[in-house]
Order: C-alpha cells, then sequence, then structure tokens
C-alpha cells in the first residue's frame, strides 16, 4: 500500500515541461519519452523487447502446426487404417467415419471457447507468463493422448485438448505481445500471429508430404514430430519475463521496474521512473474508460445508427467463413483427397506457401486500397472460384481436370487471404464508435465463432464419400453465401482508411450510406484541419 501511494505522489508531483531528447520538445513526464519515435527507430531502440515478441510468435508456429496436423492427417493412409471404420462394399476401402470427423471438430472448437474464456482468467490472476506455461502443459497433453490413442473416443480426446490449448495460446500469445511490444510496431508485431499460424501449417504439410513419400503408413511419425517445435518452445520459454503491465496493474511496483529494466536494459536516455509512471497514469484511464464501459448495455449496440455499425462489423467478419475456409483451410489434406487430387499432400504444400505470399501482399493493400476494397473484392472472387471448382465436380475425372481444380483452389486461397486476412478483424474494431467497440467487436467475434463451429461440425459429412458425398461441390452452397455476403458488405460495409473515430461518428449520425462515405467530406476536412 506504500507503494502505491508512492506512485500516486509521484503522479501528483511530477514535473510537466521535461525536455524529451528524441524530439527536442516539451513533454509532460505523464507521457513515454519515446512517442516521437518513427518504427524503424523504436525497433533499432527496443530490439530486446521485440525479440521477446518473435519468442513468443515462435509459439503460435507450434500452434499451427500442433492444431494443423490433426485435421491433415485425416488422409493419411495409415491413419484411415487405425481409425477407419467404414468399408466401401464396391471398392472395398476402409475410410474414416464423417460423423466421427465431424464429432472431433465440434468438440475441439467448443473447448477452444473455453480456453479462451480460461485463458484470460489465468492470464489476470497469476500472469501472462503463468498462461503460456499452462498452455504448453496442454499441448504436451494433447500430443500424449494423440500417440497413444487407438480409437474414435481417444482422438476425440486428443482433439478437445488440443483445441484447449488453442484457446489459451489465442489469448496468451496476444495479450502478451501487446503488452511487451513498443507502442510503434504493437500493431505490426500482433500481425505475426496470422503469420506465424500459416507458417506452422506450411510445415505440417511439408512433414506429411514427406512422410506420404517415405512411410505413408507410419502416421505415428508424424505426430512424433510434434516434439521438435513444442521442445524449442519449452527451450525458449524460461527466457520470456512477465510482462511489466501484469505488475503495474497488480501495484507491484518493484517488480514492474525490475521486469522493465530487463526488457530495456542498454536502452539510452530509458527512465524507468518516467516510464513507469507512464504506465501508471495509461492504467488509470483504462480503469476510467472500463468503467465508462461498464455502465453500456448490450442493448446499446442495436439503437439508432449504432445497430448499422454493428451489423457492418458481423458481415465483414463472418465472410471468413462463408467464403469457403472451413473446407479450405480446416480439412485442406482431406478436401483434397476428397477432390479426387492423386498428391494432396503435395498440393497442400503449395497451397500454404501461396497463403502466406499472400498474407505479405495485403498487409501493403490494407492501407494502400482500403478495408472495403480488398473485402468486396476478395468477397467477388472467391465466389467465382468457389463456382469454379465445385462445377469441375461435375467433370470427367482427368488430369486436366485435376490441374483445373488445383489451380482455382490456389486462385482462392490467394484472394481469400488477400482480401480477408486481416481485414475482417481490422473493420470489427474500426466501425464501431469507442464507447461502444468492445461490445460490439465482442458481438462480431460470438456470431463468427458460432457460424464457424456450425461449419466445422457439418462440412466433414457434406465432402465425406462416405456420407453426402458432395466432394468439391460442397462450395457451391459457399458461393451462394459468399456471394451474398459480398452483397450484404457492399450496402452495408463503409472504408475506415484514413477516417478517425470522430468522422465515423458524423457520417453515421448523418445517415451517409456507408458505400458514400469515401468520397463524402466530413466537418473536419472542411476545416482544413486535416487532408486526404
Amino acid at each position: 500500500m506504500a507503494d502505491l501511494e508512492r506512485s500516486e505522489t509521484k503522479k501528483e508531483d511530477i514535473q510537466t515541461d521535461t525536455l524529451d531528447a528524441n524530439k527536442g520538445e516539451a513533454y509532460n513526464d505523464h507521457v513515454t519519452a519515446f512517442a516521437g519515435l518513427s518504427r524503424i527507430q523504436a525497433m533499432r531502440k527496443f530490439w530486446r523487447a521485440c525479440l521477446f515478441c518473435f519468442i513468443t510468435a515462435f509459439g503460435v508456429i507450434m500452434d499451427g502446426y500442433q492444431t494443423s496436423l490433426p485435421g491433415s492427417v485425416l488422409a493419411n493412409a495409415g491413419f484411415i487404417k487405425q481409425f477407419g471404420t467404414i468399408v466401401n462394399p464396391t471398392t472395398g476401402k476402409i475410410s474414416v467415419n464423417a460423423k466421427y470427423i465431424s464429432m472431433w471438430s465440434g468438440l475441439a472448437y467448443l473447448c477452444q471457447f473455453i480456453g479462451n474464456w480460461l485463458g484470460g482468467f489465468i492470464s489476470d490472476r497469476f500472469g501472462r507468463r503463468f498462461t503460456l506455461y499452462a498452455l504448453t502443459v496442454v499441448f504436451i497433453g494433447g500430443v500424449i493422448t494423440e500417440i497413444v490413442a487407438r480409437n474414435y473416443r481417444d482422438w476425440l480426446a486428443a482433439k478437445m485438448l488440443m483445441g484447449l490449448g488453442q484457446g489459451l495460446i489465442q489469448q496468451g500469445v496476444l495479450t502478451y505481445i501487446s503488452e511487451i511490444a513498443p507502442t510503434q510496431l504493437r500493431g505490426a508485431l500482433m500481425s505475426t500471429y496470422g503469420w506465424s499460424y500459416a507458417l506452422g501449417q506450411l510445415f505440417v504439410s511439408i512433414a506429411l508430404n514427406a512422410l506420404n513419400k517415405t512411410d505413408p503408413t507410419n502416421y505415428l511419425k508424424a505426430i512424433y514430430s510434434e516434439f521438435v517445435f513444442l521442445g524449442l518452445w519449452i527451450i525458449a520459454l524460461p527466457f520470456l519475463p512477465e510482462t511489466p503491465w501484469y505488475y503495474a496493474r497488480k501495484e507491484d511496483e518493484v517488480n514492474a521496474k525490475k521486469v522493465m529494466s530487463r526488457i530495456y536494459k542498454g536502452v539510452e536516455g530509458y527512465d524507468t521512473e518516467r516510464e513507469y509512471n507512464a504506465m501508471l497514469l495509461e492504467i488509470q484511464e483504462e480503469k476510467e474508460k472500463s468503467h465508462s464501459n461498464s455502465q453500456v448495455a448490450l442493448k446499446d449496440i442495436f439503437m439508432g445508427p449504432h445497430l448499422r455499425r454493428s451489423f457492418a462489423s458481423v458481415f465483414a467478419l463472418v465472410m471468413q467463413n462463408w467464403s469457403g475456409s472451413p473446407i479450405i483451410f480446416n480439412y485442406t489434406t482431406y478436401f483434397l483427397q476428397q477432390a479426387g487430387l492423386p498428391e494432396p499432400f503435395q498440393a497442400s504444400v503449395i497451397i500454404y506457401c501461396i497463403l502466406i505470399f499472400s498474407l505479405m501482399v495485403s498487409f501493403y493493400g490494407i492501407e494502400r486500397l482500403g478495408r472495403r476494397t480488398l473485402i468486396l473484392t476478395g468477397g467477388l472472387a472467391c465466389t467465382v472460384f468457389n463456382v469454379a471448382i465445385a462445377g469441375l465436380g461435375f467433370a470427367k475425372k482427368s488430369d486436366a481436370t485435376d490441374s483445373a481444380t488445383l489451380a482455382f483452389i490456389c486462385l482462392w486461397v490467394f484472394m481469400y487471404a488477400f482480401g480477408f486476412a486481416g481485414t475482417g478483424w481490422t473493420c470489427a474494431a474500426e466501425i464501431a464508435t469507442p464507447r461502444l467497440r468492445a461490445k460490439t467487436t465482442a458481438f462480431a467475434a460470438s456470431t463468427n465463432a458460432i457460424s464457424g463451429a456450425i461449419f466445422n461440425s457439418t462440412v466433414p459429412l457434406m465432402i465425406s464419400a462416405t456420407s453426402r458425398n458432395w466432394g468439391v461441390k460442397t462450395l457451391f452452397m459457399f458461393a451462394i453465401l459468399g456471394g451474398f455476403g459480398t452483397v450484404i458488405n457492399f450496402f452495408m460495409l463503409p472504408e475506415t482508411k484514413g477516417r478517425t473515430f470522430a468522422e465515423m461518428d458524423e457520417m453515421y449520425d448523418l445517415k451517409i450510406a456507408p458505400r458514400k462515405m469515401k468520397s463524402h467530406v466530413t466537418s473536419l476536412e472542411q476545416s482544413g484541419l486535416k487532408n486526404h
């Protein structure tokens, strides 16, 4: 308590006109002395903090590998031999029951939700670092369960553990990076989550492709390979410090400053006292906003102009599922096998290489072309490619048909990553008014999650040759959904690029049509205080 009183006294008595060495301007000591740094300058000065973020992102590569492998190994001959229960009366071939695949996916998704909520509790109660240790234990349990699994019930337990681990890592890693990363680099470093996860998926495709060529009946070799990423993560984990924000929120000044000294060791001009005071002020403002948000009812996001904003956020985000991603990404190799491609594992490697390249392009496009342009372009393109791929399901099987199917899938992947990769989440956060942002984004995320859970449970039943046997024709359904979503977004989705929150509030209050907001001249622009 005495430490807290001293901190409060420092905040009240601190001088307000300290010269900032980085900019040569007068700054309030409540503000970080490094607010004026560019991204490049921040990266050079705070390279140690960036390094900790990159180490944490490696955990996401592990996550991408661990959680994607169980879905991709479904097409492995050894896995089918072990877990297959359906015998084709014509060919005599054994296959995995589509109902089992649906159950594995659905319950794994449920455990992911539990992991998200549990991760938040663990993180706030015991620390961000403790969450990273917790998810490591869960993943170890998941891998061991996969190794000993010999029937669909055992594999279900493994999938549920992996789902729980994924929920923990989503909450734990994003929170950790957001509190360690320099302010100027926070967005860029948090975006490494998507890159790292896609990289993990790529490694899965490479591993299964190699296994398919060398020892296709021994699926356990692929499971054992998970220990490679898990082992490297365990080695790196002890080097990661707790975040100073966690200690500051717990009013533990001693440990907060101790961690700050470690993370920012050797940074020229770094004043721990000043930076800690700036942190305390921001936490205080955060608490005030939190108190204000607690007075906001969920019904408020559906009142007046906020109703349009809420549903604009929802439809920007659900396009990720409506465009067909539950098929292409969650069951990549399995889907390619059902599509009849002779080398499904090899094709999956190509797909994930394209995904990573397109993600790189999208980071440029989102600021250059705008959010609305990317989502509408991606929606239209994915709809067309869905129709093309599904239409090939009626064609007679041949090498030309297989090549055309793979080509359209690759084009679909490129446009999906370019149009929806991070754009949907960006729009969900930018469309809402600041006062209602927390509840609006929660509503959009929950709607998207429900959509994902439904599709991940039903898709295996649709594409399986032992069930509905729609195969690639399933994409006709996603073509309809994607087309419908694109039309809705055309009328409901505004362009938020370069717009302040005040400008968005003004345009919605004036009932400007979302499709016309990009060209609308706001009062701020009319006053000459802002230029495009």
